[in-house]
């Protein structure tokens, strides 16, 4: 009796618009978002490598102005309208204040300001500072910005060792210790740690694709008063709901699979090698995949529809229904903030083990089969439990006539 409800909702939900439009738009929306996102991702470490220093003062740091352009630095030479003040070593106040409205205008995303005294200091084997002026909210500057100040700072290190060898002093003397870093990542796992949107919008798409059916079938059948006809009818509640929730599954497990085949085909046409990055997911990773995220059909529909059943109409439904979308951003902050890898306990989490085992799948890594079964079976589980709570709420007049 359940099939034959499921396939009267499937029927009605192909003839809604609404329902149609959240299972195509999102599958749709998702992939485009992540192909442009990490396109310019790329194109900001690219242009990274292709910096050009707006310099005030480049006449008073020749040894320092050649270091950076043998190391690809290009130098714009910026010449100030603002008057000195004769009484100042370094720039006056209305100067800085024409090179702050220079960067917040966008004419210059940094600017480095070096002092007239600044070579007669060095020269001396004394200090003198140098200032990198920014905005720090322009995040695209940022690692053009790390690039300038590595490069100095290496350039004051070789300053600093050339001035001990010509006292004689060894220059290992102030460093006694030297970090060498070793990545032990693997290209699989490096690829992670850029991915690590992905397994978000695979679990906001078990969501997103299923609500416009799971609404219709709850509170848009009580709206249009087409709810008390079929109960009237000698078939047990949970039949009703099973029948309900399994067209919700339909949709809500369409929608995750053209998420993550179109979100793979996209990733598949971005030119992650550029960074050093080789994106290789086979067969195994994208069964992996399917097995980790497909129980996720079965959850979303059943949380909403036990949710859409204390709605009185469509529009309180998507009322209620925007705080239930809220759940799938949970396990991905939680991951962002997480400190150790995986543990057991996470398996009987709604989300949070799909969201972990999705991680470490797209990593390279293979988890137990036992986890798969029990993040899976506890999602089952969770599903059941809100489907037998309609079920129950169905029998309730007074949520029904309410």
């Amino acid at each position: 009796m359940w099939s034959i409800i499921t396939r009267k909702e499937l029927k009605d939900a192909l003839r809604d618009r609404r329902a149609l439009g959240a299972l195509l738009l999102f599958p749709i929306l998702g992939p485009v978002m992540i192909y442009f996102m990490f396109n310019m991702i790329i194109d900001i470490a690219e242009e990274a490598g292709e910096v050009s220093l707006p310099v005030i003062g480049a006449q008073y740091a020749s040894d320092l102005i050649d270091y950076l352009e043998q190391n690809g630095i290009e130098i714009e030479t910026v010449n100030l309208n603002a008057a000195a003040n004769p009484d100042s070593d370094f720039y006056s106040n209305a100067q800085l204040e024409e090179i702050s409205v220079a960067i917040s205008s966008r004419r210059f995303d940094f600017v480095l300001l070096i002092p007239e005294k600044f070579d007669e200091l060095i020269g001396a084997s004394r200090s003198s500072n140098i200032e990198l002026h920014m905005e720090s909210t322009r995040t695209t500057a940022a690692p053009k910005i790390g690039r300038v100040d590595g490069l100095i700072q290496a350039w004051g290190r070789e300053t600093a060792a050339l001035r001990l060898i010509a006292r004689g002093v060894n220059p290992a003397v102030i460093a006694p210790v030297n970090v060498v870093r070793v990545d032990t990542a693997s290209q699989q796992s490096r690829v992670q740690s850029i991915l690590g949107m992905v397994p978000f919008f695979v679990i906001m798409a078990a969501f997103v694709c299923g609500m416009g059916v799971a609404v219709d079938v709850t509170a848009g059948e009580r709206e249009r008063k087409s709810l008390e006809p079929l109960l009237v009818n000698p078939v047990p509640r949970y039949t009703i709901v099973i029948g309900k929730w399994m067209a919700a599954v339909v949709f809500s497990a369409v929608g995750l699979v053209l998420v993550m085949i179109l979100n793979f085909f996209s990733l598949s046409l971005v030119p992650l090698e550029e960074v050093g990055i080789v994106f290789n997911v086979g067969s195994l990773e994208i069964i992996g995949v399917l097995v980790t995220t497909l129980p996720l059909a079965l959850f979303a529909p059943s949380i909403q529809i036990f949710v859409g059943i204390f709605a009185k109409s469509f529009k309180d439904a998507q009322a209620y229904l925007s705080f239930i979308m809220m759940l799938p951003m949970a396990p991905f902050f939680f991951n962002m903030l997480n400190t150790q890898d995986r543990e057991f306990w996470m398996n009987f989490v709604p989300m949070l083990g799909q969201h972990m085992l999705l991680t470490d799948v797209v990593r390279g890594e293979t988890p137990e089969i036992i986890d798969f079964l029990l993040a899976g079976l506890s999602l089952l589980f969770y599903s059941l439990l809100f489907v037998y709570g309609a079920s129950q709420l169905m029998k309730r007049e007074r949520i029904i006539f309410s």
